[in-house]
Parts: structure tokens; sequence; C-alpha cells
């Protein structure tokens, strides 16, 4: 990693920081009825953690291995092992099944209690949309292989 990325991920770093402060800021100092406004602070405090943790890790990632060339190139190896690839996804395959399970649980259960009809709508549809995407994938795998 070189001194452009450190900068940057520093930089992305601290912008999530403030969105973070500026969420809470705006939750805190909200006074109108309007509910979007909440949404926003709510929003804001979300991607500021999203960019807050993942460019923190690389930071300490970099910080970490800074001096030390052999753990690099075993950090390399490890990540493009055939072996630990293959483990990696299929146990992301694990994950995938049993989520269809319990998302149709889920959607099953919200149906039952009386929900609102449009958050069952958009539960559908992002299990739909899921299971075509998996599909597509398997086509698409299966011509190329």
């Amino acid at each position: 990693m070189n001194n452009k990325n450190i900068i940057k991920d520093i930089s992305l770093t601290f912008l999530g920081i403030g969105l973070i402060a500026l969420g809470f800021i705006i939750n805190k100092n909200n006074l109108s009825p309007n509910k979007m406004i909440n949404i926003i602070s709510y929003i804001s405090i979300a991607i500021g953690c999203v960019f807050f943790g993942h460019f923190m890790k690389n930071i300490i990632k970099h910080f970490s291995l800074k001096n030390n060339e052999e753990l690099v190139r075993k950090i390399e190896i490890d990540e493009n092992d055939e072996r630990n690839v293959l483990i990696a996804e299929k146990s992301k395959a694990r994950a995938y099944d049993m989520m269809i399970y319990m998302f149709a649980a889920l959607i099953l259960i919200f149906s039952l209690m009386g929900i609102n009809k449009l958050t069952i709508i958009f539960l559908v549809v992002a299990f739909l949309s899921m299971q075509l995407y998996a599909l597509y994938w398997r086509f698409a795998f299966e011509k190329k292989m």
C-alpha cells in the first residue's frame, strides 16, 4: 500500500467520523415533527460507521504490515490459496442457504403478524431479487464451465 492509498484511507476515515457526528448532532437538535430528518440522521450514522470501519481496517492493516515483508507474503499466499478460496466459497454458500430459509420464515412471520403490506412487499421483492440474482449466476457459471 503506498502513501496515496493511506492518505485516502485516513481522509475517508475522518469523513466517516464526521458523518457519525453529523448524524448525532442532527438527531439531538431535531425539534421538527418531520420524520425525514430522523431518517437522514440515521442514514448518516450508518454510512459513517461503514466508512469508519472499512477504512480504519485498511489503516490498521497498513501500519501492522509496514515493515514485515514475510508476513505480507504469507497473507497474500493465504488469500490466494485454492483451498482457502474453496473453504470461503463453501461457507458463503452455506450461509446463503440458511439465509434463504430465514428470510422466507421472516416474511411468513411478518405476514401473520399483520405488518404493513408495503413492508411485506419490499421484503418479498428483495427475496425474489436475491433468488433471480443467484439463478442468473448459476446459469452463467454452468455456461462457462
